[in-house]
């Protein structure tokens, strides 16, 4: 350190077990630390993913270019072996660059541990200011579609047979009655009134176009906060069956103009069976949207305790997830802020208001000095507890004058679950796949080799994604299980599956959305640590019906069929 006061610093921020990064933009050497029982080794090249984003800055620093970075992963042709999509971004009017405008990227998972570019011949050669991505089946046909987040129009793709015995993807926007124009960023599919039909909820983040950018700054323009422009509702899409849907944002209470959303979780947080919608908004205030079972919501985000901070102010929202983080039976919700507001940890399982307890869990000092977008639980070592992984980068692609260690580039941070309702960093003894610095946005978790262990894609606001494949060294137990919904919408979002093993249940929550723009494995993952046989697997499917498969062996995927007794 060139100083006593950077000494200090560096000391406090060790204490803190954060450690931020220098004016280079790598971070400084850390203390020894033994090898941590998670372990990640970065594949992205050799398995044949060369894609690079771009976010279209060209020197005007509008506010979406520092924003975006989707992507998810997902099995678009039920072969049983997770894809990669790529929301790769775009230009903005005025830049024409020489190589010509990107497009998005779909790679296909050929099974032996590398993947081929599949963008052209699954008609996704698609030119567009791409933000988000959500996935999922909303004409019950068996395969999977996307929907698009953007600047500008979203768009809805079709999943159907290529002719040739393969999958591609067609455009449905305009037919589907889906008119989503503005700024779009974090999106879910979710059957909210039960009918079987995944309908759609999309966040907006503000009122912003070329003509209507805002100078903020002294003599050199910085990306603006979101205070400077109005917010935009997040609106909700009702799937109207034969491949329309009619906006129902008003009708069904979803409608806020103050909103300013960034992420979007979707879970039962009230274990009613029926789901709800919570939305990460960035200087506004959170919002929770309790389902009423009638078609509507209502907000009850102030009533639950999650809108504020706990000295009653709004922090930057960004991403967020939820997960039976402590085998209860009930959701912890976490959601990614700014710079010296920290993680926010909330405990549903007691009537609201819902407890903060990001200090006591460990999670509050480590985050507190980074910009924090992507969130997810994942159990990353099959200990039976999930894990959290966050992906950080700043706003501001330049060193901020009043806060010199800001750098836009961040390192990452994981924490292990201890089991006991509280988590560790294990960030440095993880190492550079975590530690590297990146201006990190999207992240989603897959387990592209299926061997049981999950993997990450984690992807920046501009440059290469990285695709981190989980090489952890550890021999517990898990399973995965594919749900297949009849009576409920076939990718069986809104079920809830509980895995007893060994007298311990580990429950899940079959969803669309969560972290920031990205979408994860949709196969449900359990660690079972040295379990090796499940007793019996209860099941919940969407909206009231309840089943309860018999015993398996661990350590395989399975398929549950709503209304089928047999495991597949």
């Amino acid at each position: 350190m060139k100083s006593t006061r950077d000494g200090i610093l560096f000391f406090i921020l060790l204490l803190y077990c954060s450690i931020l990064s220098c004016k280079g933009g790598k971070s400084p050497s850390p203390v020894s630390q033994p090898v941590s029982a998670v372990q990640f080794r970065d594949t992205t090249r050799e398995v044949g993913i060369s894609a690079e984003r771009t976010n279209g800055a060209f020197g005007k620093r509008w506010m979406p270019e520092t924003l975006s970075g989707g992507g998810a992963f997902l099995d678009y042709d039920n072969d049983g072996w997770q894809d990669i999509l790529l929301i790769k971004g775009s230009y903005m009017p005025g830049k024409t660059p020489s190589d010509g405008q990107p497009t998005l990227a779909l790679y296909h998972n050929k099974g032996n541990g590398t993947f081929t570019d599949a963008t052209s011949r699954t008609g996704l050669g698609i030119r567009m200011y791409g933000m988000g991505v959500s996935v999922g089946d909303y004409d019950n046909d068996g395969y999977d579609d996307i929907f698009l987040t953007a600047i500008g129009k979203a768009r809805l793709f079709h999943n159907i047979p290529d002719g040739k015995g393969g999958r591609k993807f067609v455009e449905s926007t305009d037919q589907s009655g889906i008119n989503d124009t503005g700024f779009s960023t974090s999106s879910a599919w979710v059957d909210y009134d039960c009918d079987g039909r995944l309908d759609l909820i999309v966040c907006h983040y503000v009122k912003w176009s070329p003509d209507s950018d805002v100078f903020c700054g002294t003599t050199i323009k910085e990306y603006c906060r979101p205070t400077v422009y109005p917010g935009e509702s997040c609106r909700l899409y009702h799937n109207d069956g034969n491949g329309h849907f009619t906006d129902v944002t008003k009708k069904a209470g979803i409608f806020n103009p103050n909103s300013k959303g960034l992420g979007v979780c979707i879970c039962d947080i009230d274990g009613d069976g029926w789901p709800d919608i919570v939305i990460a908004n960035d200087m506004e205030s959170n919002c929770l949207y309790r389902n009423n079972k009638n078609g509507t919501f209502s907000e009850i985000g102030l009533q639950s305790g999650i809108s504020l901070s706990d000295n009653g102010k709004t922090r930057a929202g960004m991403g967020i997830d939820a997960a039976d983080y402590r085998n209860n039976g009930s959701f912890g919700l976490v959601i990614g802020n700014f710079a010296f507001e920290g993680l926010a940890l909330y405990d549903a399982g007691t009537p609201p208001p819902y407890s903060e307890r990001s200090k006591q869990a460990g999670l509050f000092d480590p985050s507190y000095p980074f910009v924090t977008f992507g969130v997810l639980f994942s159990d990353f070592d099959n200990d039976g507890f999930s894990d959290l992984i966050v992906a950080n980068g700043h706003i501001q692609d330049m060193n901020i004058g009043t806060n010199p260690e800001q750098n836009s580039a961040q390192h990452n941070l994981l924490f292990h679950n201890k089991g006991d309702g509280s988590f560790t960093d294990i960030s440095v003894s993880v190492g550079s796949t975590i530690m590297d610095s990146m201006v990190g946005r999207g992240l989603c978790s897959g387990d592209f080799d299926n061997d049981g262990k999950m993997d990450l894609l984690l992807i920046p606001n501009v440059k290469a994604p990285r695709l981190l494949q989980n090489v952890s060294p550890n021999h517990n137990h898990w399973l995965g299980i594919r749900l297949r919904g009849v009576k409920s919408n076939r990718n069986g979002y809104g079920a809830k599956v509980t895995v007893e093993a060994g007298g311990i249940q580990h429950s899940a929550y079959a969803h669309s959305g969560g972290s920031y723009l990205s979408a994860s494995d949709q196969r449900l993952h359990f660690g079972l640590g040295n379990f090796i046989r499940i007793d019996h697997i209860p099941v919940e499917w969407p909206c009231g019906s309840k089943q309860n498969y018999g015993a398996c062996e661990a350590d395989r995927y399975i398929e549950l069929t709503e209304g089928q007794p047999g495991i597949k």
